[in-house]
């Protein structure tokens, strides 16, 4: 028979971590320190390593903390922020703090008992960063050339100003193809076959194939289609109840929302190239649905296609029928 380990929960903020760890009574004892190497090691002073180590994803803020309990083999559970909130609201709680909050993921820990995180890999962390810095050149390259746009429009425009600009989006125009290139020969260093399998796919382009396999972790943790449909926040939802509730149904966009954008624009091209998201879209289309409703079906269908190459590790086959049962 396992042993439950003890619980320790912790409250990460970006200077400072607040704990809250229990002892072999049940007893519940708070501990605040800096979210550094210090901090961490006074953590480690009063628990111990045997300890089953419990926070929330705090955008990188919990990053360092996770590495350092890792390499000392501690057990970690990295949950999502939004099942900590719902667990606190079904307790009715009112007060909201870092004291409490880290008392309430130790409670949490104690019952839920949730899955332990599972270390990605280092190229995973690599192509993110390279990913995220390529896509925010891209927004501020649109956000300068609207500008540039309305300069443009002006009586007297500022030459110096707009020859600035325009040379500074030169600039990151020629970054984001060093970091493309880079990406690229990263992704396939790391996961040369779904890049290839993933890219086949007509309507999926070189920067949504990349994220895909980035943002799942090279698919790491997807064991169906509806997991990397609900990722992207796609998931058809309905809001209804009894007589009074009625409410559309619609997708449920509580997910990648940089993801979704990216596979709408997809959804584009695929509904002239891909074969079958062209009859998908068609046949949507006769049905009455609008051309936004369709398109998000065909991203759907996208979705499928790629959880399909990757599951069975082969290019995408346009032609493919399944075996009828």
């Amino acid at each position: 028979m396992e042993v439950k380990k003890l619980c320790c929960g912790i409250d990460v903020s970006n200077t400072k971590l607040d704990v809250c760890y229990q002892n072999n009574l049940g007893e519940l004892f708070h501990l605040q320190v800096g979210n550094n190497n210090q901090g961490y090691a006074k953590i480690i002073e009063h628990t111990g390593v045997g300890y089953h180590f419990v926070m929330e994803a705090t955008g990188v803020y919990y990053i360092r903390l996770a590495f350092y309990l890792h390499k000392l083999g501690c057990s970690l559970s990295v949950v999502n922020a939004i099942s900590i909130k719902r667990y606190i609201q079904m307790h009715l709680e009112r007060n909201k703090t870092d004291k409490k909050d880290a008392k309430w993921i130790c409670k949490y820990a104690i019952e839920q008992q949730p899955e332990y995180w599972q270390m990605p890999d280092n190229t995973y962390f690599e192509s993110k960063q390279l990913y995220n810095t390529i896509r925010d050149y891209t927004e501020q390259i649109k956000r300068i050339n609207n500008q540039l746009h309305s300069l443009r429009l002006l009586p007297t425009p500022s030459k110096d100003t707009i020859k600035s600009l325009e040379k500074i989006i030169g600039y990151m125009e020629k970054e984001i193809k060093q970091l493309e290139e880079k990406l690229k020969l990263l992704l396939i260093a790391w996961q040369p076959e779904q890049l290839k399998n993933v890219s086949s796919i007509k309507g999926i382009g070189k920067r949504a194939a990349a994220m895909l396999i980035v943002f799942t972790q090279g698919f790491k943790h997807t064991k169906s289609h509806r997991q990397l449909i609900s990722f992207a926040g796609l998931a058809p939802t309905e809001y209804s109840s009894g007589s009074s509730i009625q409410g559309k149904a619609r997708i449920y966009k509580r997910g990648g929302k940089n993801l979704r954008d990216v596979l709408y624009m997809c959804s584009m091209n695929a509904m002239k190239t891909n074969p079958a998201c062209k009859a998908l879209y068609d046949r949507l289309r006769e049905k009455g649905k609008t051309g936004k409703q369709a398109l998000i079906a065909v991203c759907n269908k996208l979705l499928k296609q790629v959880f399909a190459v990757v599951k069975n590790n082969s290019l995408y086959q346009p032609n493919y029928c399944s075996a009828k049962p």
